[in-house]
């Protein structure tokens, strides 16, 4: 009985004892602006993403932030900011120095838009998603991302019903807490 109690105190404490793996956590800065080339509308945003390591090479990430965009030619209004406010989760792969990143999430599209004097605020519910690369060096991390989205409310959302909105842009962030 004794060899039996000694046998499971020592397995016991092995487990307990044992790291299975060791991921790297991070909380990261990131400024954004838009590539020009692929679309006509300019914009910037910023976010602040948390990655939570499950791996050496792994880790889930949490990304919220704001971005706005400024309409270059639209005929029908002056003027019109198109604003997201992305709450995404995502999973970054990490590939030595480069890495990917598919991300999906929830938020709002919104804006303002200036017509005959005066202007209106619209927003709605929007579906997200993005697919991001980029390199890691030391606590800076530079990329490229490209996002998506589409409104989800009904017709009586107005003039940001069943609209889509997608843009290329360029990041650079700065890791302010890093624990490996």
């Amino acid at each position: 009985m004794s060899k039996k109690i000694f046998f499971y105190c020592t397995l016991l404490l092995c487990v307990c004892n044992a790291e299975a793996q060791k991921g790297n956590n991070a909380v990261t800065l990131i400024a954004e602006g838009t590539v020009p080339v692929y679309q006509n509308d300019q914009g910037f945003g910023g976010f602040i993403k948390g990655l939570y390591g499950i791996g050496k090479s792994a880790q889930l990430t949490f990304t919220a932030g704001v971005s706005k965009f400024h309409s270059k030619d639209n005929v029908e209004l002056s003027k019109t900011t198109t604003r997201l406010i992305p709450f995404l989760a995502g999973y970054k792969q990490n590939l030595y120095k480069f890495f990917i990143e598919p991300q999906i999430g929830f938020g709002e599209l919104g804006g303002k838009i200036f017509f005959s004097g005066d202007y209106a605020r619209p927003s709605i519910g929007a579906l997200f998603w993005a697919l991001g690369a980029g390199y890691n060096f030391k606590r800076i991390v530079i990329g490229l991302r490209f996002e998506s989205v589409h409104g989800v409310e009904g017709s009586s959302s107005g003039l940001w019903h069943n609209e889509n909105f997608h843009y290329t842009g360029i990041h650079i962030g700065y890791n302010i807490f890093q624990k490996k």
